[in-house]
């Protein structure tokens, strides 16, 4: 949820901060004094892309800072961002008149694109105009699956069909493949060429290793004889230690446990001292001639060279070769061979495909009544809601459907593509009960309506105020209205107003106790404080609030 808001030197607005409650939160006042900016400056933080004049008159920047609460689908991101992070999330961004523009998530700097991608399907921010998504008839399949939760069987099927689909392409990609004798000569004599080199990153890796010990050479040899010399020599290191143990020939305990360490020491130091010689014997062994270590290696610079791929590359386009190579000799038997298989994977794609058609079939007639039902709820008592489920000829990486959501708000007339429809008021609540559906599906966070219910009133008004309060009891919503009805559902309350000072507007926010409710509740609906239309407005709430209780 959003805990908070900070906003500066924003449009109008000079600089407020909002505190949140989960819920249903409402704003109201006066039109121009500010509420959709609130709004826009919320989608300005999440989304939108940096311009400079959203910032205020007179000022250099723009500063806008929202703390979230901590949701387990963030945490994935956050992790692989390396992004410290507790029980909450703080996300500040800074626009210049310079184009100097920041983002910042708990101190992080982040780029647009992660922070759309970490909220952009968790918060939804809906206007009367801004229904795209749910008009898209691209979306409507998705919608669909995700009421179904058919999660699972579609995984299964999408793995199905993968493996039908590369089966698929490289079945045509044979049938269109033709080779002539020239060509079949010319694979035969560089599979001849790469068979014959005996190709082996291993190998290549050791005559790598043996050339370098091979070029410091001299070196080798000289530091390896010195130090034989120094150890085996007359006089030298082995000698003296030997000398050294056989003098300590004293009868006492504590000199003879030295003297067994000592002599501990010398065997030990005689193994070492052999490694290094067999090290420099080496050398004269025949399997590490220098000569056969740089033909080999030439061997291989040539190859690669001429293929423009490394060693493992070899190994691929020698295999390639022979795959090449074997089909031109036995084209019918592969080409029947490759077909069966492709059959075979298609039949088991399909019929998982069908599988799932089954299920999206009876889970869209559930979708029909669940969304009649919540038109109903918004005075929409003659919606005609339907999922219209087509086969396709071909498979493709959703199934066999072609889903398309169909809709007459009307009795007797024809229901049309839902992306048809036209009326404004009829369409927020049509939007609205689609969303009370689809929202409780998904980790939707936070919802802003920014006045759909624009065009509607009375009984119609106070539906739409209850539905958003039901969306309220698992996620957090933001609304802006003009309707008394719609306001009296919410758990909080915030009037915005304008304020001049110094010859300059800008936009003030006060969240309002229950009397103050109440005297908005009545501006709103008579556009005056009176007796009556308090009275009116206290029972307007009354009944808005113990509806909701129910």
């Amino acid at each position: 949820m959003l805990k908070s808001l900070y906003i500066k030197n924003y449009a109008i607005i000079d600089e407020i901060t909002i505190e949140f409650n989960s819920g249903f939160n409402v704003f109201t006042g006066e039109t121009g004094a500010g509420k959709s900016i609130i709004v826009g400056a919320l989608s300005f933080l999440i989304k939108g892309k940096a311009d400079p004049s959203i910032i205020r008159t007179g000022h250099d920047k723009a500063i806008i800072e929202g703390v979230f609460s901590l949701e387990d689908f963030m945490k994935p991101m956050l992790d692989e961002a390396d992004i410290e992070y507790e029980d909450e999330l703080i996300v500040r961004r800074t626009i210049s008149k310079d184009n100097h523009n920041t983002i910042k998530i708990n101190q992080c700097s982040v780029t647009l694109n992660f922070l759309s991608q970490l909220f952009g399907e968790h918060i939804d921010i809906h206007s009367q105009k801004d229904s795209q998504y749910l008009l898209n008839r691209k979306n409507h399949l998705i919608l669909l699956d995700k009421y179904a939760g058919s999660d699972t069987l579609l995984k299964q099927y999408r793995n199905a069909y993968k493996e039908y689909a590369s089966a698929a392409k490289e079945y045509e990609e044979l049938i269109n493949n033709t080779y002539n004798e020239a060509d079949l000569d010319y694979y035969r004599f560089d599979l001849n060429e790469l068979d014959s080199a005996n190709i082996d990153p291993e190998e290549e890796k050791q005559l790598n290793s043996k050339e370098k010990i091979y070029k410091s050479a001299e070196k080798y040899l000289s530091v390896l004889k010195s130090s034989d010399e120094l150890y085996n020599g007359e006089d030298g290191i082995k000698e003296k230690l030997s000398t050294l143990f056989r003098n300590l020939t004293i009868d006492d305990e504590r000199i003879n446990e030295i003297k067994t360490n000592i002599e501990n020491l010398y065997y030990s130091l005689n193994d070492e001292v052999d490694k290094l010689s067999a090290i420099l014997d080496s050398f004269n062994d025949e399997d590490l001639n220098i000569e056969y270590i740089e033909e080999r290696l030439y061997l291989y610079s040539k190859l690669k060279r001429k293929y423009a791929t490394d060693t493992e590359g070899l190994i691929a386009k020698r295999d390639e070769l022979k795959e090449k190579i074997a089909f031109f000799e036995d084209k019918d038997i592969v080409l029947a061979e490759k077909k069966r298989n492709c059959d075979k994977l298609k039949a088991e794609a399909l019929e998982i495909a069908k599988t799932l058609h089954k299920l999206r079939e009876a889970k869209a007639i559930s979708l029909q009544n669940d969304i009649i039902r919540h038109c109903n709820d918004l005075m929409l008592n003659n919606v005609n809601f339907t999922v219209r489920i087509e086969n396709k000829d071909n498979l493709d990486n959703n199934g066999i459907d072609d889903i398309e959501f169909y809709i007459s708000l009307n009795k007797g007339e024809e229901p049309k593509p839902l992306r048809n429809i036209a009326s404004g008021g009829e369409i927020s609540r049509l939007m609205l009960a689609l969303k009370t559906v689809f929202t409780s599906l998904s980790e939707t966070m936070l919802i802003v309506f920014d006045e759909i219910d624009t065009g509607v009133s009375g009984k119609v008004a106070l539906a739409i105020g209850q539905k958003m309060s039901s969306i309220a009891q698992k996620t957090q919503v933001l609304t802006i209205t003009h309707l008394a009805a719609v306001a009296a559902c919410a758990s909080d309350h915030y009037y915005i107003f304008k304020n001049d000072d110094e010859g300059y507007s800008k936009t003030m926010i006060r969240k309002l106790n229950l009397s103050e409710i109440i005297n908005e509740l009545a501006v709103i609906s008579s556009s005056e404080l009176s007796e009556s239309s308090i009275k009116a407005a206290e029972e307007l709430y009354s009944t808005a609030q113990e509806s909701i209780r129910k």
